[in-house]
């Protein structure tokens, strides 16, 4: 469309340009003849208006040739042959100054006429008879425009075949480059529908400059999938493995006779509810991984409503503070960052004897995230084994025992890691170190629900 446009424009400029140069020499050429003939016209003594010399073109001599000359000097009028027993019409002109109009001769033919008002010289004897009117001469030459009509037209449609053909072959030259130009597009589309079919193909990466980040990052999202693919596998898996035990040791106690003891009942069921909590969060975090724009959760506001809560549940004087940077946020969802909090915090509001401090700073450009108490702590190798799966270190408190499990492995999705010491309050202290990009990003509410989640 453009390129239509952009003809059609070029056409109308050239178009007039041509037009307007052949009109302006065309008025010229008749210009100068009126020029020659008031160089050869003079007034007799007697009051005769005469032209000394004849512009000498053949075709003012032949009769309607369509080319003309006429002298009119109050009523007398001298013309060409060509004219024969006709008049040329006379415009609305009434000064020296060259004036153009248009008008048909007697067979119809359209004419360009120029004319002027002339003081052509008076007899050398000196002044005029009184007699003699003291009025120009009005001189007007007509000239044929079917020839200059025919040369324009002639030529405005050379120009509009050379520009048709022009435009023609840039639509070639341009289908030609897009078609060749789109053909690695072709491939890595043709790729794509392969490695669709065939999950361990990978794009080929040697491309052109321009689409060699493309490929690259179509090789990543390719393995980020797979890698989710493998993790979903992974966490069924898992999951049926875990089950299979308590749901066989259920189907004994229900061969064994028709009662089941209770207590065996909610130890079974709550295994599985554990081996289903666990996954439902690793699934939950590798959903959230999944989106394109992270969103980014306020840590300080987090904390403070956990807190509000732990303050709820465990129903005993407990010093719960909370400080930091108020723009540290965390490089995730919302729940996420309240599944880690809360599984920090009621740790450590269970082993603690009065104190519990929740703390986010920042460290060679990361967010550090500690939640400290003033318990018992943990030993250098107790430690270690605690953010295992379902690891438990005293039976004598409620709970699953994945906890830190399972924060381990909110942590590891989202680039962050765990670490478990002493604390400078006596207890134990968990650390959180997140990612750079976790630093001064716009926050989210925490409370924000619209992110994909698997279904339950």
């Amino acid at each position: 469309m453009w390129l239509a446009g952009a003809l059609a424009a070029t056409y109308l400029v050239i178009s007039y340009a041509v037009a307007e140069t052949l009109e302006r020499g065309f008025d010229e050429t008749l210009a100068a003849l009126v020029d020659t003939l008031t160089a050869a016209a003079e007034i007799t003594d007697d009051g005769t208006l005469v032209l000394l010399r004849d512009p000498g073109d053949p075709r003012f001599t032949r009769a309607y040739s369509g080319w003309y000359w006429q002298m009119t000097w109050g009523d007398q009028v001298v013309r060409s042959r060509s004219l024969w027993d006709q008049t040329l019409v006379r415009g609305e002109h009434a000064s020296d100054a060259i004036h153009i109009h248009r008008e048909r001769d007697p067979r119809g033919r359209p004419l360009e006429v120029v004319e002027r008002d002339i003081f052509p010289p008076r007899p050398a004897a000196g002044t005029p008879p009184p007699s003699l009117p003291a009025q120009p001469v009005h001189v007007m030459v007509a000239g044929d425009r079917t020839g200059i009509e025919g040369e324009i037209a002639r030529l405005q449609g050379l120009l509009a075949l050379c520009l048709a053909g022009l435009g023609g072959g840039l639509l070639a030259a341009t289908f030609a480059q897009v078609s060749y130009g789109l053909r690695p597009l072709d491939r890595l589309r043709a790729a794509l529908h392969r490695a669709r079919d065939d999950p361990s193909l990978r794009l080929e990466e040697t491309q052109p400059g321009e689409l060699a980040p493309l490929a690259q990052a179509l090789n990543a999202l390719l393995d980020h999938n797979a890698s989710l693919i493998d993790r979903a596998r992974a966490h069924v898996g898992n999951l049926a493995h875990g089950l299979k035990t308590p749901l066989a040791v259920l189907r004994s106690a229900a061969d064994d006779g028709p009662t089941v003891e209770a207590d065996m009942v909610r130890a079974q069921t709550a295994t599985m509810g554990r081996l289903v909590e666990r996954h439902l969060a690793r699934a939950r975090a590798s959903v959230g991984q999944t989106a394109i724009f992270s969103a980014r959760a306020p840590i300080l506001a987090a904390a403070r409503r956990v807190g509000a809560t732990m303050a709820l549940i465990h129903c005993r004087p407990l010093d719960i503070t909370i400080d930091g940077a108020e723009d540290a946020a965390f490089p995730g969802a919302g729940d996420d960052l309240l599944e880690i909090l809360g599984n920090l915090m009621d740790n450590a509001c269970k082993w603690a004897k009065a104190r519990v401090a929740v703390h986010a700073g920042r460290e060679a450009g990361r967010i550090i995230l500690t939640v400290e108490d003033d318990g018992p702590g943990l030993a250098e190798d107790e430690a270690r084994t605690a953010p295992r799966r379902g690891a438990r270190l005293d039976d004598s408190l409620p709970g699953h025992g994945l906890g830190l499990d399972i924060v381990a492995d909110l942590a590891a999705l989202h680039g962050a890691t765990l670490t478990l010491d002493r604390s400078r309050l006596g207890g134990l202290r968990a650390t959180l170190r997140l990612p750079p990009a976790g630093w001064g990003d716009k926050p989210a509410d925490p409370r924000d629900k619209g992110r994909s989640r698997p279904a339950e």
